[in-house]
This record gives C-alpha cells, sequence and structure tokens, in this order.
C-alpha cells in the first residue's frame, strides 16, 4: 500500500483529472518541467534517447535547442502572414 501511495504522490497527474489550462496550465507546466522540456526536444520525444541525450556536451544541446527554436519561431510567423 505504501509504494502505491509513493507512486500515486509522485506521478499524481497521471491518475487525477486536471482542468488547469489556458496560460496558468502553460505557466505551471513550464515551472514543473524545466530542464526535461529540453531533454524532450533534443530527443524528439523518444524517452530511449534521453540518457544519450544527457550524456551529450551541454554547448552542443543547447546549441541545438536554440536552433529548434528559432526554426519554429520562424516557421510560427510563416503561419500567421499566410493567414
Amino acid at each position: 500500500m505504501a509504494f502505491r501511495n509513493r507512486i500515486i504522490d509522485g506521478y499524481d497527474s497521471l491518475f487525477t483529472s486536471s482542468s488547469q489550462g489556458g496560460l496558468d496550465g502553460r505557466a505551471n507546466f513550464g515551472t514543473k518541467w524545466g530542464w526535461y522540456q529540453s531533454v524532450y526536444a533534443l530527443a524528439d520525444g523518444d524517452v530511449t534517447k534521453f540518457e544519450s541525450i544527457t550524456d551529450l556536451n551541454m554547448n552542443a544541446c543547447l546549441t541545438a535547442l536554440t536552433f529548434k527554436k528559432e526554426k519554429a519561431e520562424i516557421e510560427a510567423n510563416e503561419l500567421k502572414r499566410k493567414r
């Protein structure tokens, strides 16, 4: 029972419904997941690549993240202009 409770407490968002959305939900998400978002982005969401990503040089990771961010911003702006 203690193991079950630790799992539920540690991964509460998997076992409870959340009505958080909008700006507060985004802010809370960023605060909660912080660096994990960067690892997720570098691994393209593939959890099997997380360990190899965390073994990389920090400069290589930050350069790749900067590239991805700027590319996404340019693409988003292009979509807005086409509307």
